[in-house]
């Protein structure tokens, strides 16, 4: 499975995760979505992030 938007070399740890998180703020912002319409649709950007971290390497690991 491809993650476009999670790239191989980050890992769930907390630089990485905070790293993903600004750039996913800036691109948003970019396109006209505020940080608080984000994280109203997703509850906890960091925990969004880092389960799709976490997925990505359990699917890698199959």
């Amino acid at each position: 499975m491809d993650w476009p938007n999670v790239p191989a070399t980050a890992g769930a740890d907390v630089i990485s995760i905070a790293e993903l998180t600004q750039k996913l703020f800036e691109d948003a912002k970019a396109i006209g979505i505020s940080s608080n319409e984000i994280e109203e649709a997703t509850g906890s950007v960091y925990e969004a992030i880092r389960n799709a971290i976490l997925h990505r390497d359990a699917v890698v690991a199959d």
